[in-house]
């Protein structure tokens, strides 16, 4: 399994990006988080921004995939996605992540 972390600018769009995911079975689970607020650095100047945060659940197989249908749906040119291989997790949620996320 993998878990991968993204945040979107609007919970509208973390929403729908979530939504597409499931229906395209390349995720089984999605948390929408609290909204945060983020500090970084873009283009020379400090920002700040509210934030929308969402850890999805998906197969190991389907990681990239999941990674690269985020970077298309979003609309910042350089989205935060992040994921994270899973070492252990409960046998049966391992064995549902792994059948909802079946090409």
């Amino acid at each position: 399994m993998a878990i991968i972390y993204a945040v979107f600018p609007t919970a509208g769009e973390a929403h729908d990006c979530c939504r597409a995911l499931l229906e395209e079975r390349l995720v089984a689970c999605a948390n929408r988080l609290a909204p945060v607020i983020s500090h970084y650095r873009w283009e020379g100047e400090i920002e700040t921004s509210e934030e929308h945060p969402v850890i999805l659940k998906t197969s190991a197989s389907r990681q990239q995939d999941v990674i690269d249908r985020i970077a298309k749906f979003h609309r910042h040119k350089v989205p935060a996605i992040m994921a994270w291989k899973v070492d252990a997790a409960h046998p049966a949620y391992a064995l549902w992540v792994n059948a909802e996320t079946a090409p």
